[in-house]
């Protein structure tokens, strides 16, 4: 497990550092400014112009959903996860600012709240998010050694 994270860190680390286009500005948040620099960089030149950008994002899972197996039931669990990962997210213009209105997302979510079942530990999940806030998608709990569906509230920068 140790071994992945590590390696998980070494990868962003060494796709920040050389650094494209969809990378720029990967740890400031998305300004007018900044927009306008990377679609001119990449020479769109639509009325609306779109954008896809690679950007850090922080998840709150509010409701974790999983199938017990000794139960053979469906359980589930809410603001029990948080994390953090990177997303590749669609930016287009709403009223002259940049507009986060979808996405996809890679987290590494730490169980926070422990309960009588599970202990702390680690989830990685794969997620869809929209609407520059909500946040769908599939995951694994290593603890727990189980799959799980995920809803939760995410924020890139």
């Amino acid at each position: 497990m140790k071994k992945l994270i590590i390696i998980l860190a070494f990868i962003a680390f060494a796709v920040t550092a050389i650094a494209q286009s969809p990378w720029d500005g990967f740890f400031r948040p998305m300004s007018i400014q900044h927009f306008d620099k990377m679609v001119a960089h990449k020479g769109v030149k639509a009325d609306v112009p779109k954008l896809w950008a690679f950007r850090p994002a922080i998840e709150i899972s509010a409701m974790k959903i999983s199938y017990n197996k000794d139960s053979k039931q469906w359980s589930s669990a809410s603001f029990t996860s948080v994390g953090m990962g990177i997303g590749y997210q669609h930016y287009i213009y709403v009223d002259q600012l940049p507009y986060n209105n979808f996405g996809f997302n890679l987290l590494m979510l730490y169980n926070a709240v422990p309960t009588e079942t599970a202990e702390a530990g680690i989830s990685l999940a794969g997620t869809v998010s929209a609407l520059k806030f909500i946040d769908v998608g599939i995951g694994y709990d290593f603890q727990m050694k189980v799959g799980f569906g995920l809803m939760g509230i995410k924020y890139n920068f």
